[in-house]
């Protein structure tokens, strides 16, 4: 008789601050681990999922000790919890099979070989190797699907995938380390897709939904519009690229399709921060008239705005929000963020040549509420202006007045549902968050969550587990165990000057004349 296999599929998450609270009403939360789960065998393999954005800290020996196979994911930020995990269940269970994914198992390969049993640097199919090498072909699955049935956050809101990787590479995105070509998933299939979730209510995960393929999105389209027509479908979300909003027929199509709510990554109004970050295609047309199409076509904008200390003054980013506040005609941004130097990125690579990375960062400081550039102004400005900023002090009649009259203008092109999906996003801007009275806000100086306290006792050689990794020295120089990420910077300079002008889709190319005075 085979026997069973026990598998822990965790996506790992540090509080946004820094207290090691659960965020369960976060949207989106992880769906990676109920993708990984599908490739498991689901008579030989007893699969169980835990989010800690969901749940909070995973500290339960008991259940750190229970698996066979232990898989991790998440984002360069929760890297330590990566640690954190290994340690609790080798100290548990000697035997345990160790298996991460993510970009910096992609950046960081002989670094994290020294830590790993297996390391994914790629999609979640990568998991069906890994069992078939450390279990046996048997406890692979025949077929991979998603197990939805095992993810409770996942309750409500069925996620589906309809592309992969993205066509525009953003200076500080993670899709800009490696040139992964843009891939559709055909129409019938993403049908398919949605059926299995068993729920009529689908975001979609893509990093762009539109693509480059105007002929494969406009069958997604009315693949989607016959699904709403036939009743397999009520309403759909995704997030997409400002390229969308230059074709006004995409919107109607959208909206005919069944589409409530749409993200697109605005990060500024401002057209030399747009530049800096790498996002020509959006200043191929105007934002504000985008925003203004999109909700009069009855379709939530979602956005998130990027306020970046080390090109632009206080002054002009308080504006920038300001003007946000005094339009009820835009909708609120989702959250707030300062720029990230993710390793890997063009962005981290420029900031890390010009000796721009503050000294004593740490990988877990790459989270967006935590300063870890030089700002333009100097640390003193910043720290007394950005928490002021991103607790919303003196500015909640305000936000509260801008919601109140943006629900008036689109109560009927909204509706009901999208009127209180615009509700709910403004409630979460404003809810009570980032109140540790311990943080600084700057990197060389912030403190740590309690998680790098191990929750019980843990074998001694793998007490350095719970040191945060650091990406600077006190010299601001980069951590000598991550040197490896420097070989992208070859790769990078090499593609570059290999991109010729005639390469560039019709759209940036005329962006690129309009501003090509300002390189």
């Amino acid at each position: 008789m085979t026997t069973k296999k026990k598998a822990l599929i965790v996506a790992c998450r540090f509080d946004e601050d820094r207290n090691g609270g659960a965020r369960p009403w976060r949207f989106p939360q992880a769906m990676a681990p109920a993708f990984v789960a599908g490739g498991f065998d689901r008579r030989r393999c007893d699969v169980r999922l835990y989010s800690e954005l969901y749940s909070g800290p995973l500290e339960d020996p008991q259940l750190l000790g229970w698996p066979d196979m232990l898989v991790l994911s998440g984002l360069q930020v929760d890297f330590d919890r990566f640690l954190h995990l290994t340690a609790y269940a080798r100290s548990l269970n000697p035997k345990v099979i160790v298996v991460a994914g993510g970009s910096l198992i992609d950046i960081l390969p002989a670094f994290c070989r020294q830590i790993f049993d297996y390391c994914c640097p790629g999609p979640v199919e990568e998991i069906q190797p890994v069992i078939r090498d450390a279990f046996g072909s048997d406890y692979c699955a025949e077929e991979s699907f998603p197990r939805y049935d095992l993810a409770p956050w996942g309750r409500l809101l069925g996620s589906v995938e309809s592309s992969r990787n993205c066509n525009f590479h953003c200076r500080f995105c993670t899709m800009s380390i490696q040139s992964e070509p843009y891939v559709n998933v055909v129409a019938e299939e993403v049908r398919r897709e949605i059926l299995r979730t068993r729920r009529k209510s689908i975001f979609f995960l893509d990093n762009n939904f539109y693509g480059n393929n105007a002929a494969e999105f406009e069958r997604k389209m009315a693949m989607l519009r016959e699904m709403k027509s036939s009743g397999e479908l009520n309403f759909w979300g995704a997030e997409l690229t400002a390229d969308f909003f230059l074709k006004e027929q995409n919107l109607m199509l959208a909206k005919q399709a069944g589409c409530r709510a749409l993200f697109c990554g605005v990060e500024s109004f401002d057209e030399d921060s747009l530049l800096s970050f790498g996002k020509r295609q959006n200043i191929a047309g105007d934002q504000v008239a985008m925003i203004e199409r999109c909700l009069d076509a009855g379709i939530l904008f979602l956005y998130g705005l990027m306020l970046d200390p080390t090109r632009r003054s206080l002054k002009s980013l308080s504006a920038e929000f300001a003007f946000i506040l005094r339009h009820p005609e835009l909708s609120l941004p989702s959250y707030l963020t300062l720029p990230i130097p993710l390793l890997g990125t063009p962005l981290f690579f420029d900031y890390l040549e010009a000796g721009a990375i503050l000294p004593q960062t740490r990988i877990r400081d790459l989270d967006g509420s935590t300063l870890s550039l030089e700002p333009l102004e100097g640390l003193k400005a910043f720290t007394d202006w950005w928490p002021r900023v991103i607790r919303f002090s003196g500015q909640k009649r305000l936000l509260a007045s801008h919601t109140r009259k943006f629900l008036q203008r689109y109560k009927h092109p909204l509706g009901l549902a999208g009127s209180f999906i615009a509700l709910a996003n403004a409630a979460t801007l404003c809810l009570p968050k980032y109140q540790n009275p311990r943080r600084t806000f700057v990197s060389t100086t912030e403190c740590l969550d309690p998680q790098y306290q191990p929750a019980f006792r843990v074998a001694a050689k793998f007490e350095s587990y719970f040191r945060p990794v650091q990406l600077t020295n006190d010299k601001r120089e980069l951590n000598a165990e991550l040197e490896e990420v420097m070989r992208l910077r070859r790769q990078g300079q090499a593609r570059e000057a290999n991109i010729a002008p005639g390469m560039l889709p019709a759209t940036l190319r005329s962006a690129q004349r309009m501003t090509e005075v300002q390189f």
